[in-house]
């Protein structure tokens, strides 16, 4: 398996895009932030503190990238969004002076107007300090961005940078290309009026719309993915969105057992756990739950992916090389178009090796209408992200979901597995299943495995791995750390 550069610590600190929107918040007090987002310098939202972006903050972002290509320019901008609320944009550089993100937040008006100052008496020393910290979590793209430029074009300044397929529509229009004129005047920044042009407001899909995506539906006459609509951001959204940020969370993880001697490497499963003094080992099922239906499920698996990424950074010793730790995914980072460019950012900036880090998705959410999961795994695969198939199944569906690039494991339904020793059919599903996936060169799992008579016929049958609560019960991630630590020998 091709493997990425060695591991190391990392300069600066680890991805934590929600530490920095509370370092954000804090610098502002007392005026009340409405909310801050987080975005890289392609305008991709990287963290978001509330549930959605309407179409004026989309715009608001499309304008402000323009704005901001002029290095000269403020690199402070605000934008009247109604309502009594305006964006204001901070310009986030790294320490060459080059553009690495934006951060917006959406505050009162009334803060930014009462005096003289405007929006200039907000950027204070505690709101540089976690624009620097945010500039630290972010990679140096200009090496991206010269792998992209034609052979032979010359780059000047970073306005000559390619824009990204979902604003490359919008800055192919004339009237949105001469904006950046207007922006980059210091009197600009002070002008609320900039982003409530009439032209802009009425064409929220412009900024807003992703690129569309390259890769056909998986099925023949699967319908097109419906457009997901955002969902409306109320008070009981912003509690829970409040909670989820509060919530005290550990890691467990569970070992897969393989069943043939001389297996290499290991795969772990990465699990959610609730960190309270009632329940210390319990799995949060009612937060889950609530995040997935209020559409607030990527942010949990966003903070178990940058939880775990820094527990393997700091503690390398704990694990081998090879090793493989799968996070489960939820419904709504399958819906997040920007989920990918944050696991891209995640691990560009801890430098872990390729293939550390692999995601498990249920085939009944992969199948679902609206998801397009062929993209999700070409994503993946390009980030070299092995992928894992779980409650599979002997059905035409699910066989189509082993054309997906990065498939490594599938892991079988226990409705097959429970029925083995006495149904012929779930002995020859099961046999199937297994031939496929070693033609096609991955490993399956059988899972709820509890006896030994069960895990006899499982290896009869040629399974790979299982997964057992009686013979590897789920630990907390730091019981690896005192695994790896030599037992003391005592004198003889």
């Amino acid at each position: 398996m091709e493997q990425g550069s060695p591991l190391k610590l990392v300069d600066g600190p680890l991805v934590d895009f929600d530490g920095v929107c509370q370092k954000v918040r804090a610098a502002l007090e007392p005026a009340r932030a409405h909310a801050v987002s987080l975005h890289d310098a392609r305008g991709d939202l990287l963290w978001l503190t509330e549930s959605s972006m309407g179409p004026d903050e989309h715009n608001a972002v499309r304008d402000s990238l323009e704005g901001f290509a002029n290095e000269r320019g403020p690199p402070v901008l605000t934008f009247d969004l109604g309502d009594a609320r305006s964006a204001v944009a901070l310009r986030t550089v790294n320490a060459r002076r080059q553009m690495v993100g934006l951060i917006m937040v959406v505050i009162d008006t009334r803060a930014i107007t009462q005096d003289a100052r405007g929006v200039a008496r907000l950027i204070t020393p505690k709101l540089q300090r976690a624009l620097m910290d945010f500039a630290c979590m972010l990679p140096n793209r200009e090496a991206e961005f010269e792998a992209a430029a034609a052979p032979g074009v010359a780059r000047t300044s970073s306005a000559t940078r390619p824009p990204s397929p979902a604003r490359t529509a919008a800055a192919a229009k004339p009237a949105a290309a001469a904006k950046p004129a207007a922006a980059a005047k210091p009197a600009a920044a002070a002008k609320p009026t900039a982003a409530a042009k009439p032209t802009a407001a009425a064409k929220p899909t412009a900024a807003a719309k992703p690129a569309a995506p390259a890769t056909a539906p998986l099925t023949p006459g699967t319908p097109a993915p419906a457009k997901r609509s955002r969902p409306t951001v109320t008070p009981e959204i912003d509690r829970l969105h409040s909670a989820l940020r509060r919530s005290p969370i550990t890691l467990f993880v569970q070992r897969l057992i393989p069943l043939t001697k001389g297996t290499q490497g290991g795969c772990f499963e990465v699990l959610l756990r609730s960190k309270t003094e009632v329940t210390p080992i319990a799995a949060p099922q009612a937060m889950l739950k609530a995040a997935v239906e209020a559409g607030l499920g990527s942010m949990i698996d966003r903070r178990v992916l940058t939880t775990l990424i820094g527990w393997l950074v700091r503690n390398s010793d704990a694990w081998q090389e090879g090793t493989l730790f799968t996070v489960n995914l939820t419904e709504t980072a399958l819906h997040d178009e920007n989920f990918l460019r944050f696991i891209e950012l995640c691990l560009a900036k801890s430098s872990l090796p390729k293939g550390t880090i692999g995601f498990e998705i249920d085939v009944p959410t992969a199948l679902k209408p609206g998801i397009n999961i062929a993209l999700v795994a070409a994503g993946l695969h390009r980030l070299h992200c092995p992928l894992v198939l779980d409650d599979f199944a002997l059905r035409t569906e699910c066989i189509d979901l082993l054309r997906l690039p990065g498939v490594r494991y599938i892991k079988l339904a226990p409705a097959t597995t429970a029925r083995m020793r006495t149904d012929k059919l779930s002995q020859a599903a099961i046999t199937a299943m297994v031939q496929m996936a070693r033609v096609l060169g991955m490993h399956t799992v059988a899972k709820r495995v509890d006896s030994d008579t069960e895990q006899e016929w499982l290896n009869a049958l040629g399974v790979d791995f299982i997964q057992s609560n009686s013979q590897a019960a789920p630990v907390a991630i730091e019981s690896l750390e005192r695994r790896a630590t030599p037992a003391r020998q005592e004198p003889v």
